[in-house]
């Protein structure tokens, strides 16, 4: 049986580096230059601090599930849900 649990903390630090660099190329106004560099110039905020924010949220999560559940909670099986 699929442990959900598990399943869904792995996605929450896989959320946690996507959304990262997601942040630094949208919410900074890089652009992409033709050689693959990114160009920051007209960025309103630094690369850095919008993948820090970003980074720190799905942190947060993941902290707060481990201070619910302790650290081996974060891989074993959830209880079925009541109806």
């Amino acid at each position: 049986m699929l442990n959900t649990n598990a399943f869904h903390n792995v996605l929450n630090v896989l959320i946690a580096l996507s959304a990262s660099m997601i942040a630094v190329l949208l919410a900074t106004g890089c652009t992409q230059l033709a050689d693959g560099a990114l160009e920051c110039s007209q960025s309103f905020v630094g690369p850095g601090f919008a993948a820090v924010a970003v980074t720190a949220l799905s942190t947060l999560k993941i902290i707060i599930n481990i201070l619910r559940d302790g650290i081996a909670g974060l891989i074993k099986p959830q209880p079925p849900v009541d109806k």
